[in-house]
């Protein structure tokens, strides 16, 4: 009797023992450039958000304080984010270089922040499509191993599925060719990464870290769109944007992202495949895509600068319509993901998909708790949430403050320190505690905080009335 045996990532550098050629070709693409380990970042003096910041090394200082850079995210065709690293946990810096301007600004979502915001957890969907065998701490919100992932960039294996029992037996076991897929699945491999949406909802039991190569997206996540579209571009609305191009619509499943990009070498055929199809095309001295694939601003990257695959027939920009309503793209429509897709993007149409939802699992009753007026039943969903999900930092937090206003202390800290070992940089669990607990554990607790966001005005605020004379 033989027994199947479940493949495993094992690393791109393993790849190169038969695929030397390709392997040192994609190794020069951004793509397998797109993280890393930041050994050093060259001097810079820049004001951003309406806040001063200065590099030397790997250190960012700015008013207040200083934060180590540890690790950076992108390829920096576009531009490049930068991580911090305090006791495994990772949160992005407010600071990118935007590489088509060749300057410093605000990363996107902290243009408008008072604060120089430290905080912004770095979750391990957020690394999933730029770093490979990614180390996430079970029970935490942002922890991860050293390193927090065992490959810098986009190894092969992302898009040729776990290559342990290839490396075994080759002839046996052949790794996934997306070309040999049919078109969902192949189409799959590359809507993972550059697939936005409005929003995307895990499918109940799944997770987006579970897709391999050759799995249906359908099948983990449903992946939702404006009705009527929207005119404005996002940093990786790729696929959706190609799916509603007249040349899409003209040849269906013939034109995927392959067609224009070779992924081993990062070449650009984009020119070969208008003239195939428009053998009379004007101008054919010229690049087709320069006009009709234009380089356009992201609204979601601040200054980055991406593609429109749209393909428009003319630069012309043409508003975005005023009625708005979700649609899947792709994956299955039903109340639970409406719902929560709703929920996400805070409109107010959530709560009736989400009271019809099957199943009522811990997601649906996480926003149904946020939306309840009541303070009773939203406590009820918060508990029943942490019974299938102990590790929710948003559950633990409101269920603690819940209870500390029934003067149920006790189990409201025992909440708030579970939710700061999920997250340490959780400002509420940390101010809430500091009120219940003794001053001496306060002010550890205050001055411990304070040391990863020496800024938060709430914090230091919270330390000096502690440490202001009684009278």
């Amino acid at each position: 009797m033989l027994l199947a045996a479940a493949a495993v990532f094992i690393g791109s550098q393993l790849c190169r023992h038969c695929h030397a050629e390709v392997f040192d070709a994609y190794a020069r693409t951004p793509m397998a450039r797109s993280s890393g380990r930041v050994e050093s970042v060259p001097a810079a003096q820049f004001m951003a958000a309406g806040h001063r910041y200065q590099i030397a090394g790997r250190t960012l200082q700015f008013d207040g304080g200083s934060s180590t850079i540890d690790y950076f995210i992108g390829s920096n065709a576009a531009g490049r984010t930068y991580l911090r690293e305090r006791d495994g946990y990772l949160f992005e810096l407010p600071v990118t270089w935007y590489a088509q301007k060749q300057a410093w600004d605000a990363s996107p979502g902290y243009e408008k922040d008072s604060e120089v915001r430290l905080t912004r957890a770095v979750e391990p969907t957020c690394l999933q499509c730029h770093t490979s065998r990614v180390r996430p701490v079970l029970g935490t919100q942002n922890r991860y191993g050293d390193p927090p992932f065992l490959e810098n960039g986009v190894g092969c294996e992302r898009c040729h599925g776990p290559g342990s029992e290839h490396a075994r037996n080759p002839a046996k076991s052949p790794m996934v060719n997306p070309t040999k897929l049919d078109a969902e699945r192949r189409d799959a491999v590359c809507s993972q990464c550059h697939l936005t949406g409005e929003a995307r909802i895990d499918r109940p039991g799944r997770k987006f870290s579970e897709y391999r190569a050759g799995d249906r997206l359908s099948d983990i996540a449903t992946y939702f769109v404006w009705k009527l579209g929207r005119r404005d571009l996002k940093v990786t609305s790729h696929v959706e944007k190609l799916a509603g191009s007249a040349c899409k619509t003209a040849t269906g499943d013939k034109l995927w992202c392959g067609t224009c990009h070779e992924p081993h070498t990062n070449a650009d055929k984009t020119q070969q495949a208008c003239l195939g199809c428009h053998t009379e095309a004007h101008r054919q001295q010229e690049r087709c895509a320069t006009c009709h694939m234009p380089r356009t601003l992201a609204v979601d990257a601040n200054h980055g600068v991406m593609t429109d695959h749209s393909i428009p027939r003319t630069g012309k920009r043409v508003a975005a319509p005023a009625q708005k309503t979700l649609v899947p793209f792709l994956g299955t429509g039903d109340d639970r993901a409406l719902g929560l897709a709703y929920a996400e993007l805070g409109d107010r149409r959530a709560k009736e998909f989400l009271l019809r939802a099957e199943p009522q699992d811990w997601p649906v009753r996480l926003r149904l708790a946020v939306l309840e007026p009541d303070a009773a039943r939203a406590a009820q969903f918060y508990e029943s949430v942490l019974r299938e999900n102990p590790y929710e930092p948003a559950a633990l937090v409101n269920l603690g403050t819940h209870l500390a206003r029934l003067g149920r202390f006790t189990e409201a800290g025992q909440l708030w320190e579970r939710a700061l070992l999920a997250n340490p940089a959780l400002e509420e669990a940390v101010l809430n505690l500091a009120q219940i607990r003794s001053a001496k554990d306060a002010r550890m607790l205050l001055s411990r905080y304070l040391e990863l966001n020496p800024v938060s005005r709430k914090a230091r605020a919270a330390l000096a009335k502690l440490d202001a004379p009684r009278e």
